[in-house]
């Protein structure tokens, strides 16, 4: 026999035997599957930008401690990322003196074991460049330190990498429960609703957010608990020892799951009973969070941790009334920007499996029934929590309703009971079944599209032109929504506006007519010769524009970001001639597609100096991403602007914020 034929007998033998494999354990093989399905759609976008500042300090915690020994962010002290001025939103000062997390560092805790493999893929990397002499030149200053900027694309990347496993992990956690109850159908269908038509694809998959380990805590402690019906013996008090260990961590995930840790621990001590031991026996890992908020926030704070900080300078979160709950109820579900059955109406479908739940619990009363009918109303209760909630409508840098993201597992379980309710009457021939059927399929397909939209695509709708919020109206506006907006910015990207740069710029021209204040009550008041200002204010501006080119104007409504978007940027000159704009609200957004000749506006949320002085506001005509300011030229505005102190009373032309 040739090496050939060999070779190929050796090939054939490895294939039987990994299908032999698959044969004998098929449940084994499909999660195999699933999990690096998973990984590969995730990650099929290429991208390791569409993430959040929130995850900053989870996505440092690890590296910070492998490199610098140090779990407090002393390092970081007056970094690159203090850049915007004061302290970062996601760093606070501790009662100890260090700089520490705002949020809780349950997502770096879970994903310990994963920095520590990149970290040493990144040490590997660096060591083979050494010994060959910078050949691969992959660290061509060495390797960097984790406080520097040099090391912020490596943190995306582990931002990226980490939230990839962690959610493809929870999707088999996912198959995995669901295949313990219903057929392998039923299952598959579930998990793929799970998987490709949620937010659990553009929201937690994409980045390591608070999100992504909550919902892999939560699954996996759904999947113990209905696998313990299935054990016996030490499997079984493994598997309750692990959902205690799962329910501990958890608040230190996100603090609102708190309220699954607490539903699950009355579960296990009522369904239990002496078996809870077990469960209690996994309950210390609450320790890591209580012992963390103790040491840097002290006894007064031992729950809510660097939450304080927020606290303080929010203490009235919440309205309890009911005009607030009409309005937060009904976004969360049903905003055009904001509502998770806009953005996944296949989970209306959860409604009816919920139904089914219930009769099925009434009917047969098990423990798998009447935990996820305890878990239903925990979701149930965090809905209302948010309903009343002042701020229901954020999170709106996501791509949905990331708020209602930790209610995915149970809810897309329920739509498994719908499923296996339906599969009997369709074999059955049960008149209107079909219907149902293609109805599901419809908003299936639907979902799926937007939230593949939502994976690839980023925009700064949340900004653009002002921030969204429930006076303007933006989140309840039908034209410009943010699904429309994406998905303007998903066709330009098949079908670039601008195809001939040097061309396009050469057109490029403006000339500015007006500067308006836009007042909170919607008023439009003249800026004047001479406005004044408080120092760091921020006020709503509108500028009146004029095609005097060659070339259309592509508004924020089209959504080209950074793909030529024509923008106003500001920028804000002492009396010394020193560049003094603030780093975010330094920008005006050119509405529509203004055609040579044409006239628009553009409005945006203008941040001012934090100096008290006179300052020179100069107002440039830009093609984001194609082009940038042209000191040779003139700018299209300049105002003269009086920077007041904070604490000057309020001037007729400029009232409080």
């Amino acid at each position: 026999m040739s090496l050939v034929e060999r070779l190929v007998m050796k090939s054939m033998t490895v294939g039987d035997r990994l299908r032999q494999a698959a044969a004998q354990r098929p449940v084994a093989a499909t999660s195999l599957a699933i999990f690096w399905a998973c990984v590969f759609v995730y990650t099929m976008n290429g991208r390791v930008d569409l993430n959040s500042s929130d995850n900053v300090t989870n996505t440092l915690l690890g590296f910070n401690w492998l490199q610098n020994h140090s779990l407090n962010f002393d390092a970081f002290r007056d970094g690159y990322l203090y850049r915007g001025g004061g302290i970062p939103f996601y760093f606070v000062e501790s009662s100890t003196g260090h700089l520490s997390s705002r949020f809780p560092i349950g997502s770096a805790l879970v994903t310990f074991p994963l920095a520590v493999l990149y970290y040493f893929a990144l040490k590997l990397a660096a060591f083979l460049d050494g010994i060959t002499g910078g050949v691969f030149n992959l660290f061509p200053a060495g390797f960097p330190d984790v406080a520097s900027e040099d090391f912020a694309a490596y943190r995306q990347g582990f931002s990226k990498f980490a939230a990839t496993i962690s959610t493809a992990l929870t999707v088999v956690f996912f198959y995995l429960s669901t295949r313990l109850k219903f057929s392998p159908s039923v299952a598959a269908v579930s998990t793929f609703v799970f998987a490709f038509a949620t937010g659990i694809w553009p929201i937690c998959s994409q980045d390591l957010r608070q999100h992504t380990i909550s919902n892999l805590l939560l699954s996996g402690i759904l999947l113990c608990l209905l696998k313990v019906e299935h054990g016996e013996g030490k499997n079984r008090r493994l598997l309750l020892f692990l959902a205690g260990f799962f329910c501990g961590i958890l608040p230190s995930a996100r603090i609102t799951s708190a309220l699954f840790s607490a539903v699950i621990f009355l579960y296990v001590v009522i369904a239990y009973r002496k078996e809870a031991v077990f469960f209690l026996l996994g309950l210390p890992s609450v320790l890591f969070h209580l012992g963390w908020n103790l040491y840097y926030f002290g006894w007064g704070n031992l729950i809510v941790g660097g939450y304080i900080s927020y606290i303080e300078k929010h203490p009235s979160s919440y309205s309890w009334t009911f005009e607030q709950f009409r309005r937060g109820s009904l976004g969360l579900l049903l905003s055009p920007s904001n509502g998770i059955l806009v953005f996944s109406p296949v989970l209306l479908f959860a409604i009816p499996g919920a139904y089914r739940l219930l009769q099925r619990w009434k009917r047969e009363n098990r423990r798998d029934e009447w935990l996820l009918l305890c878990l239903m109303v925990s979701v149930f209760l965090l809905y209302l929590q948010y309903s009343f909630y002042l701020i229901w409508l954020g999170g709106n840098d996501s791509f949905g309703p990331r708020f209602l993201a930790d209610t995915l597992p149970i809810s897309c379980f329920l739509i498994a009971y719908f499923l296996a309710d339906l599969a009997p009457k369709l074999r059955r021939n049960w008149q209107g079944a079909r219907f149902v059927l293609a109805l599901f399929l419809i908003s299936l397909i639907l979902s799926t599209l937007i939230q593949t939209i939502g994976a690839f695509t980023q925009t700064n709708w949340k900004a653009s032109p002002m921030p969204a919020t429930e006076r303007n109206g933006r989140l309840w506006a039908l034209q410009d929504s943010k699904i429309e907006r994406h998905t303007r910015n998903l066709l330009a990207k098949f079908n670039k506006p601008i195809r001939d740069r040097k061309t396009y710029l050469a057109g490029f021209q403006g000339t500015a007519e007006s500067l308006h204040w836009i007042e909170l009550d919607g008023d439009e008041v003249p800026v004047g010769d001479r406005p004044r200002v408080r120092s760091g204010q921020r006020r709503l501006l509108k500028l009146a524009l004029r095609n005097t080119g060659t070339s259309p104007w592509f508004g924020y409504q089209t959504g080209i970001e950074k793909m030529g978007e024509a923008k106003i940027r500001l920028r804000f000159y002492d009396a010394k001639g020193k560049d003094k704009t603030p780093r975010i609200g330094n920008q005006l957004f050119v509405s529509g597609r203004t055609q040579p000749g044409g006239a628009t506006i553009a409005i945006g949320q203008a941040a001012f100096p934090a100096e008290p002085g006179v300052y020179q506001l100069e107002c440039w005509l830009v093609a984001d991403g194609i082009s940038s300011l042209n000191p040779e030229s003139a700018p299209t505005y300049v105002q003269t602007i009086t920077v007041l102190p904070r604490s000057s009373p309020a001037q007729p032309d400029s009232p409080s914020p």
